[in-house]
């Protein structure tokens, strides 16, 4: 534990002992308020970090060299095709394991990462203030937030806690939204928001540190999401609901509304196989940008199952021949949606161990061939799916490969880069798709439950080359069924739903024999039986003009036209 410096003296002492002298060559020239001020960030800095700025500064040291040697982190690891579980949504199997899930909602924990802007969007706004869609409006924190009420209904009204790791640039914005709209009905005291604080940033390969143009002040940047760890063990909340008996800690990221609809079955599956970490994967393609699953393998014949990024995948799997595919022509290393799910005694344990310090990497551009110092600062990085690094063989890591359309749909690219994406036949991964794909699924969960719906185009947009087909736009409330089973139950009879409709169903409302074709929201604790037909659905047009538009609107390019 590092003791707070209380004087300029000491702070010239401390800097000295840790290499940093650089940072005060000018000291007499600033104020003693900005004396104090820079203190003060110290101090800061040495609580944020385990282990402090003296620590952080060797590992980045270690870290530097590496990268200066050019080394490749897994040069001494052979792939091989990782060991988990894929499940059919329309099997059997899904059913019983879904219900095995069920049961353990009630011990689980729930943490959202939440510490971006949608500046990669074109989105001036904090990402989980975005609506999923625009029939309701709904944003993603108030989907998240209404999916773990109705998660608790079907145990009593046990809360669940619900943890929020922000930043500097989404703490504020976050709890206003919160708070603005009552913590969209979960208690207050549920839910924790824990801000991941920025390290500092380094000029050269000895790892001195950058600082503020004009101010003694250190120049920081974020860390990554991996800080999520070190944060559940710095609060205390993973020691905390591992005492207050809970099980089951599930990370998810904060633009996928589809996470939530695969979570029972991910419990299922961790409680039968005992996985200390089950990652939700999907299909991915060889040479796509998503991180993949493999089973690592090094010289003494120590295997671990990881994550590795698309970038350090080729040359891994080069020398073996390329990435292994399946008949249709999909990767055999799966892709990481970085939806986490842990079992809590086995990951509190561990962060005991580790204070969470996930393992770091650093890419410094150089400002020449000699590789000591850099164009721009650089600062050591962490992700979160990186926690395997912590592990040893005997710790199960599994994963749960599912459906693309049923786990994930990330919302996080621009219309620009969606149309890239587009013309190579990737996932767009942008508003729109988003939006078509929380359509695709409550439509599909409906027809897995008996409903008769055509899978046809509704509703069909051009904006700037891009082209979005969507279907009849459906909207399942939380409180209509968490699961297929809960969402099977209320449908009571023949029921059907055209492909040019949108219809909203939530609360207890069950279904009997009803027919829609047009627009419906069906509400309540009512038993509905009577055909709804020639009212007029809105449909999603593109938009003509960008001034005075939202912003929310903007990165989609259509609108809704009711």
């Amino acid at each position: 534990m590092n003791q707070d410096i209380q004087t300029q003296e000491q702070l010239i002492e401390y800097l000295g002992s840790i290499d940093q002298q650089h940072l005060i060559t000018y000291i007499n020239n600033y104020t003693q308020q900005q004396v104090t001020e820079f203190i003060d960030q110290i101090n800061q800095l040495n609580k944020n970090y385990p282990g402090g700025i003296k620590e952080y500064a060797n590992r980045a040291r270690k870290l530097l060299l590496d990268a200066s040697e050019d080394v490749n982190p897994f040069a001494e690891y052979t792939a091989h095709v990782p060991q988990g579980q894929n499940v059919d949504i329309y099997s059997d199997e899904y059913l019983r394991l879904e219900q095995l899930g069920v049961d353990e909602i009630k011990d689980t924990c729930f943490v959202l990462v939440a510490g971006g802007l949608g500046e990669r969007l074109g989105y001036d706004g904090i990402k989980v203030g975005l609506p999923i869609d625009l029939v309701t409006n709904t944003t993603y924190l108030e989907y998240y937030c209404q999916y773990i009420l109705n998660l608790q209904r079907k145990h009593g009204n046990k809360q669940l806690p619900f943890a929020i790791m922000t930043s500097d640039d989404t703490h504020k914005l976050t709890l206003q939204l919160l708070e603005n709209n009552l913590y969209f009905g979960l208690q207050k005291e549920q839910v924790t928001l824990i801000k991941q604080e920025k390290v500092p940033a380094m000029l050269d390969n000895l790892a001195h540190f950058a600082q503020i143009p004009g101010k003694l002040l250190i120049d920081t940047k974020p860390h990554g999401h991996g800080d999520i760890h070190t944060l559940l063990y710095m609060s205390g909340l993973a020691q905390r609901w591992k005492n207050e008996g809970r099980k089951w800690l599930f990370i998810f990221q904060d633009t996928n509304a589809q996470a939530f609809r695969a979570l029972p079955v991910v419990l299922g599956v961790s409680k039968e196989n005992q996985f200390e970490l089950n990652s939700i994967v999907v299909s991915r393609k060889p040479g796509e940008a998503v991180g993949a699953i493999c089973y690592l393998v090094d010289k003494n014949n120590k295997g671990l199952t990881l994550n590795v990024e698309y970038n350090q995948l080729d040359p891994l799997v080069k020398a073996q021949g390329g990435e292994p595919v399946d008949e249709q022509g999909f990767s055999k290393y799966p892709g990481n949606i970085n939806c986490l799910l842990f079992s809590l005694n086995e990951y509190e344990t561990v962060l005991q161990e580790t204070k969470g310090l996930i393992a770091e990497f650093i890419n410094p551009k150089y400002a020449d061939a000699t590789k000591t110092k850099f164009k721009s600062s650089s600062r050591l990085e962490c992700m979160m799916q990186d926690y395997p690094k912590l592990l040893g063989p005997q710790n199960k890591v599994g994963f749960t490969a599912l459906n693309r359309r049923f786990c994930f749909s990330a919302c996080k690219n621009d219309l620009n880069t969606a149309l890239t994406k587009q013309k190579s036949n990737l996932p767009l991964e942008c508003a729109a798709s988003s939006e078509n794909d929380f359509y695709w699924l409550n439509a599909e969960l409906l027809r897995m439950a008996g409903v008769s719906i055509p899978d046809q185009i509704s509703d069909e947009v051009n904006y700037n080359g891009l082209e979005f087909k969507f279907g009849p736009k459906i909207v399942l409330h939380p409180s209509f069924g968490v699961t297929l089973s809960e969402i099977k139950s209320r449908i009571k009879g023949k029921v059907s739903i055209s492909s040019n409709s949108t219809v909203i169903l939530g609360g207890q409302a069950e279904l009997h024999s009803i027919n829609i074709d047009g627009y419906a929201q069906l509400f309540g604790n009512g038993q509905f039986n009577v055909d709804i037909k020639d009212v007029n659905a809105p449909k999603l047009v593109a938009l003509e003009q960008q001034d005075g538009i939202p912003g929310y609107l903007k990165i989609r390019g259509y609108r809704l036209q009711k």
